[in-house]
């Protein structure tokens, strides 16, 4: 369960902060992002942005009673399309991301008429009020919220009926003849046969040096479900979530995507396709960038952590 919280701190600082403190006692540090916690010195500012959003489960609008006024250069900071808070939304919005407005310090619901047009679908969504006397109780239900609108729960402690299960699997498995070795599956004649597809599930890290000559230490979370891949692969060290993803006859290809803002101009996305060959414990990628200023392909192996 991923959490990310969208907000402007001349309107709503206090109320985030007290916000995030709550949602992070109930995920866990890791999974509740906040700029000002959540992007470490000399990472690029819109890429963490970015990354945050696409991965996460769950974005909350907190809205104060002037995030819908906030100006700067004479004019509504919501109207730019450059606008951080506004990118936020519309990037979560655009990516079926479910989105929860969460109202503090007394704000009413915003209103249709009042919004750009890209941000019109926020005045759509169920809004949550935080108020200070009942905060804990809003909490929770918030937290609810939110564990409802993922189609998520919080981890609890494995049944003994489970484990029990798998036991009596891999008991199953073992008499039946079949052994894991180097990633090929053998069975007790000691034919050969393909690489399994659920093979590729897992965490997996390579180190990449791009073509312009940086360096960075790459993961990859790969889950599978039949043939279609999914989970996360991080560029420039941060994760951005897979689309697109299948895996078939020892080949596996995905893509992912960003934005990349240059000289202050409106951002542009990005367009990173995966190619990869499965070899045991192994992936050997060739990755394709599309709409960055370097599109120069990109080649690595990956291991499995």
């Amino acid at each position: 369960m991923k959490v990310f919280i969208s907000y402007r701190r001349e309107d709503s600082s206090g109320y985030t902060g007290r916000l995030y403190d709550s949602l992070r006692a109930r995920f866990g540090d890791d999974n509740v992002f906040l700029d000002v916690s959540g992007i470490d010195s000399g990472r690029k500012f819109a890429d963490v942005i970015q990354g945050a959003i696409h991965t996460c489960d769950v974005l909350l609008a907190v809205i104060g009673p002037e995030w819908l006024t906030c100006v700067a250069n004479g004019q509504r900071r919501i109207d730019d399309p450059r606008d951080l808070v506004r990118t936020e939304i519309v990037t979560a919005l655009d990516g079926g991301i479910p989105v929860i407005p969460v109202l503090v310090g007394g704000a009413t619901p915003v209103q249709s008429a009042s919004l750009p047009a890209p941000l019109q679908p926020l005045a759509a969504l169920d809004a949550h009020d935080m108020t200070d006397e009942r905060w804990a109780f809003d909490s929770e239900r918030l937290i609810h919220a939110i564990q409802k609108l993922s189609g998520r729960h919080t981890p609890t402690a494995a049944r003994p009926a489970f484990v029990a299960a798998g036991v009596l699997l891999l008991i199953g498995l073992l008499a039946g003849g079949v052994l894991l070795w180097r990633g090929r599956a053998v069975s007790a004649d000691g034919a050969s046969d393909a690489l399994p597809v659920s093979a590729v599930a897992g965490e997996w890290q390579a180190d990449v040096t791009y073509e312009w000559g940086a360096s960075y230490v790459e993961t990859l979370s790969l889950k599978v479900d039949g043939k279609e891949v999914l989970g996360t692969a991080s560029f420039l060290g941060l994760p951005r979530g897979i689309t697109s993803g299948t895996v078939e006859d020892g080949r596996i290809t995905f893509e992912t995507h960003t934005q990349e803002v240059i000289n202050g101009e409106a951002p542009r996305d990005v367009v990173h396709r995966y190619r990869g060959r499965i070899d045991g414990h192994s992936i050997a990628f060739i990755v394709q960038t599309e709409g960055a200023r370097s599109q120069a392909p990109t080649e690595f192996t990956a291991i499995r952590r």
